[in-house]
């Protein structure tokens, strides 16, 4: 066996264990359609409030918050309190937090609800992940988790979809309201599939490293989605920066004395551990930063409908969804190493594909790229998964599924800051250049500088009002093509971490099953109760 505990691997009946991973799929399937879905919704939410970008910004980070500080705290009150329960309060909460937002009205109300919408979602995710670990044994989880993630891989190909349908013919909250006959579907096949999973411990609750983690990882998340607004060097900025390294280090001081740390140290003693943690902030940094560009891309510069938008974005959920489905064969035959390096590679070449688009067209070239991101999203996600959560001890697996969960999450939200600051860098250097060699005047071009430094990274021409029409488009000209300079700069850089990526993916050992492992029998896991 290839964990380091001596705790025997799960030895549940094969027919026990697929049962469980639909429950188990099924409930981890909101928080995916949940984001996907109200990703298209926006527009008619701004509307129908009557908000702008700044208050949609925070629906959407509000749920970032609260899911990127409960991931952690999740897998240790699972192994606590039982991990089936903890998943279900997780169903049951989210469904709650659903059916309140689709009659929320005060802007300030929704946001609150969508953070606590994340806090369970972090309950369902975390836990998902650390039941098929205790349900499945180390030949078999590949498989399962590939599963899992197929079905996230769905969710992002229909979820769009099915937003711009449920807005078009009735309205953005049911966006919301669709997840409630999901969790009550999951909740009964939860309550008569799923048995109870938790670790006896007499030891006391970690609380003051769940109150320093919670307030690190706030602090750190707050600070990147508000510093492209507030400014990387505003003082808000570096007091959130500040609090989250002196919440961090006191984290980890107190978790080294800790009788039951909330995140146990030792994890990180195991390589493939460390590296699958690290390559999951370094993949999803690449990915949701430029991801982000090419929607913007086909909204702003191409004024493709939002609809549209989702029906664009299939390359990426189908591929990812056979990648996924594929994934486990491909662990079992080359290993978590080698499928790490092989979808970050894939991952880059995407990238690269999609840094060359052109304003005019050029479509198939964007799909054939994002077909390659998906291809490496749906084997880098499965072998990420099997490189932390598959090489910790099962008793372990919570708090391990809670760091893999929270280091995709922070990934994804540091490259949508630190890629949009390049991105935006990029784009006003570029439009400078090019306002200079257009032939303007020189009197229009200053203040039309100071007007383009942030709008021209959103795709938005910054015509003064008055303009004469000649003077518009050739203002428009220069936007959309110091976007595409700034945006194939962006995707390259990302494209370059992806490449880091799979040199970190050297570092993950390799493992062999052992022969006890090729068969599941019918026996009592130690931990599993009914």
């Amino acid at each position: 066996m290839s964990t380091q505990s001596s705790t025997p691997e799960p030895a549940l009946s094969a027919r026990f264990g697929w049962l469980s991973l639909t429950a188990v799929t099924l409930g981890a399937l909101m928080p995916g359609l949940a984001t996907t879905i109200l990703a298209v919704a926006n527009g008619a939410i701004a509307t129908d409030l009557k908000i702008g970008l700044g208050d949609l910004q925070w629906i959407t980070s509000a749920y970032l918050l609260g899911l990127t500080g409960s991931l952690v705290l999740a897998g240790k009150l699972g192994d606590r309190f039982g991990r089936r329960r903890i998943f279900l309060v997780g169903i049951i909460g989210f469904g709650l937090a659903s059916l309140l937002i689709g009659f929320a009205t005060p802007v300030v109300l929704i946001v609150a609800l969508r953070a606590v919408q994340g806090v369970f979602g972090g309950f369902l995710t975390t836990n998902a992940l650390s039941l098929l670990r205790v349900n499945f044994p180390e030949r078999r989880l590949p498989t399962a988790i590939g599963i899992f993630n197929s079905v996230q891989g769905l969710s992002i190909a229909v979820g769009p979809i099915i937003g711009g349908l449920i807005v078009q013919y009735l309205g953005w909250r049911w966006t919301m309201f669709v997840n409630l006959p999901i969790a009550v579907l999951c909740l009964i096949l939860g309550l008569v599939l799923l048995r109870e999973v938790r670790i006896p411990t007499s030891a006391r609750f970690d609380y003051a490293g769940t109150v320093l983690l919670v307030a690190a990882l706030t602090a750190l998340v707050y600070a990147l989605i508000d510093a492209p607004t507030s400014g990387w060097g505003a003082p808000s900025t570096l007091v959130l920066f500040a609090v989250a390294l002196v919440a961090f280090v006191a984290f980890i001081l107190v978790e080294r004395r800790a009788a039951d740390p909330l995140v146990p140290l030792t994890l990180f003693r195991d390589r493939s551990f460390a590296a699958g943690s690290a390559l999951s902030v370094l993949a999803f940094f690449a990915l949701n930063g430029g991801l982000f560009l090419v929607s913007l891309f086909w909204l702003q510069i191409q004024h493709v409908p939002a609809t549209t938008v989702g029906v664009w974005l299939l390359p990426l959920g189908g591929a990812m969804l056979v990648s996924a489905v594929l994934s486990g064969r491909v662990i079992g035959r080359i290993g978590d190493r080698w499928s790490l390096v092989l979808g970050s590679l894939l991952l880059a070449c995407g990238l690269v594909f999609m840094s060359f688009a052109s304003i005019v067209g050029g479509y198939p070239q964007v799909a054939a790229g994002l077909a390659l991101v998906g291809l490496g999203l749906g084997l880098l996600v499965t072998a990420t998964v099997n490189a932390t959560v598959g090489n910790a001890p099962v008793e372990l697996a919570g708090p391990a599924a809670g760091v893999q969960q929270t280091a995709s999450r922070f990934g994804a939200a540091l490259g949508v800051a630190v890629l949009g600051g390049i991105m935006a860098a990029a784009t006003a250097a570029a439009f400078s250049a090019k306002l200079d060699a257009s032939g303007l005047p020189a009197a229009l071009n200053a203040p039309l500088k100071k007007l383009g430094s942030t709008a021209v990274a959103g795709g938005i021409p910054p015509i003064p009002p008055g303009t004469p029409g000649h003077a518009a488009d050739l203002i428009t000209g220069v936007t959309n093509a110091a976007f595409l300079s700034g945006m194939s700069l962006t995707m390259l850089i990302a494209a370059g971490i992806c490449v880091l990526g799979a040199l970190v993916a050297l570092v993950v050992r390799p493992r062999t099953v052992h022969e006890e492992d090729a068969e599941l029998v019918e026996a009592d896991h130690p931990f599993v109760t009914d």
